[in-house]
């Protein structure tokens, strides 16, 4: 079964990347893909994804590790975020936030099919 993944990322190229990734992993799809948190916590209570592929810097008043803190207060839904920016706070605000993975762009198709398909080699 394909486990249902949301891309929450606001550099459309990237985001286009990531979904190409997702869909070509063999165990996952995207099921939406959008820029900002408002978004984002819609369509995770909505859709009830199996992952969440979140950019710490997104769209909006919210950035990806505050909206992923929001969406997991009434939801458990791992999230794998990625990010530019690897330093010890960061990553450190990310572990709060049912992070399964933190992924350093640019992002490498195969780290992300391990994560997503849980692949130990």
């Amino acid at each position: 079964m394909n486990k249902k993944v949301l891309i929450v990322e606001d550099e459309q190229l990237v985001a286009y990347l990531m979904e190409n990734y997702v869909n070509n992993s063999g165990c996952s799809s995207v099921i939406g893909s959008v820029d900002n948190g408002n978004d984002a916590i819609e369509i995770a209570e909505k859709e009830k994804p199996d992952y969440i592929l979140m950019d710490v810097r997104i769209e909006g008043d919210k950035d990806g590790i505050e909206t992923a803190l929001s969406i997991n207060k009434n939801l458990n839904i791992p999230i794998i975020f990625t990010s530019g920016n690897s330093d010890a706070k960061t990553t450190e605000r990310a572990n709060k936030a049912n992070m399964i993975g933190f992924l350093v762009k640019p992002i490498k198709q195969e780290e992300l099919v391990k994560l997503l398909c849980n692949k130990t080699s």
